[in-house]
């Protein structure tokens, strides 16, 4: 069985399938948050029509089921986030909103939300990512969290393996 008690999810490209969103409103969205402007990002619709990965929302209730608490930890606003997910059939345990902070990820700050929070000490958290250059594995590291990158060659292809894997099965 896994140390870990809780899963945080970057939730664009490991939870949400980006494929349908253009390389233009990536780039406006990534300059947004890497300039640290709090301002609300107006998300265009097409990312409100995102879509799951097709093993999002079952291996997020393995989870679950597991034990584990499972928490967003996106840019994202809390409203895109729950709506998507929702959509999904995706009910997290929280959906933690580092902007509240006055922070984005990759700053190592940023990781501290979920600390704060869940109440979980950073060792007890695991990262979860899509995107192993976006700075998740380093800024979690930066406070002790481990982390986990799926969806690349070598690692767990799905949320459903990941879940397995912590869960010992």
């Amino acid at each position: 069985m896994s140390k870990f008690k809780c899963i945080a999810f970057d939730c664009f490209g490991t939870v949400f399938d980006m494929t349908g969103i253009s390389r233009e409103e990536i780039k406006a969205y990534v300059e947004h948050v890497r300039r640290n402007d709090f301002s609300p990002f107006n998300f265009p619709q097409s990312w409100w029509d995102l879509n799951l990965h097709p093993d999002s929302s079952t291996g997020v209730k393995k989870l679950q089921d597991a034990g584990f608490y499972c928490v967003t930890l996106s840019n994202g606003t809390p409203d895109l986030l729950a709506h998507v997910s929702g959509r999904g059939g995706i009910v997290w345990d929280s959906i933690i909103d580092p902007a509240k902070y006055k922070v984005y990820k990759p700053h190592e700050a940023a990781y501290a939300t979920v600390t704060a929070e869940t109440g979980f000490f950073p060792s007890e958290i695991l990262m979860v990512t899509a995107n192993p250059t976006f700075g998740d594995i380093e800024g979690a590291a930066a406070i002790g969290m481990q982390s986990q990158v799926i969806r690349q060659p070598g690692m767990p292809q799905t949320i459903i393996e990941l879940a397995e894997k912590l869960a010992g099965k």
